[in-house]
C-alpha cells in the first residue's frame, strides 16, 4: 500500500476531510475481494482535499502490483462477450459518435490510436471498425488476450513509448491511478505533434460536500452507491474540471476546443427521444468544456510541410 499526503497532480498540501477505519463492516464489504489481507490493518478510508487544484483523493492507495491483481480476476471469452452484448444501444451510439468526431478532426488517413486501459476493447474495436490503426494497454491479462484476438494490437506502456499516436483514449482510467500525473506525462510523450488525448472521469461535485457534512459517528454515507466516485481503493482520485485541466497542464498538454458542428453532425439514433435530447445538448457541453470529459492537444505543434 502507498500513503499519499500531498496532491498527486500538483504536489500541494492536502487536508483530510473524511476518515473511517477500514475495519468497519460497511467498508469491509466493499473491499472483500481485494486480496489485500492484513495490509489494511490500522489504515483508514481517508479522503483529502487539495487546497490548490480542488482534487479530492484517497490517502491510502494500491501499489502497481496490487492494482494489477485487483483488476485481473480470471475471465473467459464468453463472459467478455456477454458483458459487451449487455450494453444498451445508446452506449454503442456514444462510442460511434466520439470516433466519428475523432476521424473528422484528425488529419491522418489512417489514425494511429491508443486505448489506454482498454478493458474489453469496446472503444478500441469501434475505432478499428472505423478505419483506425488501434493499440491497447490493459493490466488485465485475460482482457488483453481477448482484445488481441479481436485485432487490437496490445502493448505495454513501455512499448507504447516507442510509438507515436494521433489520438489517445483515456476513458474512466486516471481516477484509478495512484500516480496520475506520471502516467499522463508518459502518455503525452506518446502523442504525435498536434496529437489529441481524451481524459474522462466520474464527476460528482456533491460527494465531497456530503463527506464534509458527515459527523464523526455518522456512517450513513458509507454506501457503495453514495461513495461510487471515491469508491474505496478503486476510484482514488475525484476530479473537478479545473483539477483535470491542472493534470493536463502538468503533462504539457493544452485544452482542445471541440468543434460544435462536428459533434452535432456525429450524433446517432436521432429517432430515440433520449438520444434526440442528448444529440442536441452534448455538442454544447463538449464545445464549452464543462464537466470532466475534456480533450487536450500535444504541446508540440506539427511541423509545416515544405
Amino acid at each position: 500500500m502507498i500513503q499519499r499526503h500531498q496532491c498527486p497532480i500538483c504536489n500541494h498540501a492536502a487536508i483530510p476531510i473524511f476518515a473511517r477505519p477500514y475495519a468497519l463492516p460497511e467498508l469491509g464489504a466493499m473491499i472483500a475481494a481485494s486480496g489485500l489481507g492484513g495490509k489494511l490493518d490500522g489504515c483508514d478510508y481517508e479522503v483529502r482535499a487539495c487546497t490548490a487544484c480542488e482534487l479530492h483523493f484517497q490517502t491510502w492507495v494500491m501499489s502497481d502490483d496490487e492494482l494489477e491483481h485487483w483488476y485481473s480476476p480470471p475471465r473467459d471469452d464468453d463472459s467478455f462477450m456477454q458483458e459487451i452484448g449487455s450494453q444498451k444501444l445508446h452506449w454503442f451510439a456514444h462510442q460511434t459518435e466520439e470516433i466519428l468526431v475523432l476521424r473528422q478532426v484528425c488529419g491522418a488517413r489512417t489514425p494511429r490510436v491508443l486505448d489506454f486501459g482498454c478493458n474489453l476493447g469496446k472503444w478500441a474495436s469501434m475505432a478499428l471498425a472505423h478505419g483506425c490503426e488501434v493499440y491497447g494497454v490493459d493490466v488485465n491479462h485475460d482482457a488483453a488476450r481477448f482484445c488481441a484476438g479481436r485485432g487490437i494490437q496490445m502493448v505495454s506502456l513501455e512499448e507504447a513509448r516507442s510509438l507515436r499516436f494521433d489520438f489517445i483514449n483515456v476513458d474512466q482510467v486516471v481516477e484509478h491511478l495512484s500516480a496520475p500525473l506520471e502516467i499522463t506525462r508518459a502518455l503525452a510523450g506518446c502523442l504525435k505533434p498536434g496529437g489529441l488525448i481524451k481524459l474522462s472521469t466520474p464527476h460528482n461535485p456533491a460527494l465531497p460536500i456530503k463527506l464534509r457534512a458527515s459527523g464523526h459517528d455518522d456512517n450513513r454515507v458509507l454506501e457503495a452507491g453514495t461513495l461510487d466516485a471515491l469508491l474505496p481503493l478503486m476510484h482514488v482520485n475525484l476530479f473537478t474540471p479545473d483539477s483535470l485541466r491542472t493534470l493536463a497542464s502538468g503533462a504539457g498538454l493544452r485544452e482542445f476546443r471541440q468543434p460544435f458542428l462536428t459533434w452535432l453532425g456525429a450524433g446517432q439514433m436521432w429517432n430515440l427521444p433520449r438520444q434526440l435530447n442528448r444529440n442536441l445538448t452534448v455538442p454544447f457541453k463538449r464545445w464549452r468544456g464543462r464537466g470532466t470529459y475534456l480533450w487536450f492537444e500535444s504541446g508540440n505543434r506539427p511541423k509545416a510541410e515544405s
